[in-house]
């Protein structure tokens, strides 16, 4: 296959055409990536909730705000999240951080998938940019802040739920304030700390 090359999305710089094309990149990726989280979490809750799964793959519910945001300031971003159920199981941090491995596996699943018709079905923009971010979403996943899926590394860590529920609770807009920052000092140090992660992740999806 061809060699990946890493899309630097960002809003501004999108024609009309292809920041369409972004926002079904996005609404595919937080439907699957939510939307699966969402299911497995309300399936092992201690009182699974019937009538919320109606939604559970509906991109326009599973969107989250400044996920949103980050998606258009960043290039990368989030869904919805599921964290406030007590699971049907012992060892509920074991498999909460399972759980949470579910939207970077979801947007790899993605990225594999529209490699696949990329280079074997189908070569179109639409595809082009729906590979790149989901790539861009996968690797992004290794930042261990809260929403991603890194950060339960620290959950398993910490003594009390209480820390876990602040730190969860301040994570997006800690990201936030770090895209900012990317975007507006002149100095894009997050972009070029993850580019190698983004590029291997890439480079992977296109072996």
């Amino acid at each position: 296959m061809p060699k990946f090359h890493a899309i630097d999305f960002y809003f501004m710089s999108l024609t009309h055409e292809e920041l369409l094309y972004f926002c079904v990149a996005i609404l595919a990726n937080v439907a699957f990536g939510s939307g699966f989280m969402r299911f497995f979490a309300l399936s092992l809750a201690d009182e699974p909730q019937e009538e919320s799964r109606i939604y559970d793959f509906n991109p326009f519910t599973n969107l989250d705000i400044i996920g949103t945001i980050v998606f258009f300031l960043g290039g990368f971003g989030w869904g919805r999240q599921t964290t406030g159920h007590k699971l049907s199981l012992n060892k509920q941090k074991p498999w909460w951080f399972l759980i949470s491995l579910v939207p970077p596996f979801a947007s790899l699943t993605l990225a594999l998938t529209a490699a696949y018709v990329k280079y074997f079905l189908w070569s179109d923009k639409v595809v082009d940019i729906l590979l790149g971010l989901s790539v861009t979403i996968t690797a992004y996943h290794i930042i261990p802040i809260p929403p991603f899926a890194a950060s339960r590394f620290i959950y398993l860590l910490l003594p009390s739920d209480r820390a876990w529920k602040i730190f969860s609770k301040a994570g997006p807009y800690i990201i936030l304030t770090m895209v900012l920052f990317d975007r507006l000092s002149g100095h894009p140090f997050l972009r070029e700390i993850m580019n190698p992660v983004v590029k291997a992740v890439g480079s992977f999806v296109a072996y």
